[in-house]
């Protein structure tokens, strides 16, 4: 067997530990502070209320997520590093990444972009097959 193959038992604690630092960053003081940021410069740059880049649902500060296009900037994120997604598009948005290789070893800024078109065009396609369905687009 080569070494190279070997499983890395300190790799498995590191992305543990670097997950759990995620997690409590994100129930933070910080992390609120910082949607509440996120959501005014949204506001002043657009002049809309934000909504799901994906389904366009209603984005709110107490409901929606925000997706980090890249953890470059971790705690200190841009308004463009974060993208509006409701919670099912956020979480189908990761378990996309997650399932393919391919989008782990991209850029994660290119990745998001590329699965959030991907999932905008399936989307599109799903209503255009089923016109009356209550989240299709209006004609």
């Amino acid at each position: 067997m080569r070494a190279s193959s070997v499983p890395d038992p300190t790799a498995r604690r590191t992305r543990r530990a670097r997950r759990a630092a995620y997690d409590a960053y994100l129930n933070s003081r910080v992390w609120s502070d910082k949607r509440k940021q996120w959501y005014a410069a949204w506001l002043t740059a657009t002049g809309v209320e934000p909504s799901c880049l994906v389904c366009g649902r209603r984005w709110t500060l107490k409901a929606g997520h925000l997706h980090h296009a890249t953890y470059a900037r971790l705690g200190i994120e841009l308004v463009e590093d974060l993208v509006p997604l409701c919670r099912p598009d956020h979480q189908r948005l990761h378990a996309l990444i997650d399932a393919h290789p391919t989008w782990l070893r991209s850029d994660r800024t290119t990745a998001t972009a590329a699965i959030i078109a991907s999932m905008r065009q399936a989307r599109a396609a799903r209503a255009d097959d089923n016109p009356t369905h209550p989240h299709s687009p209006a004609p």
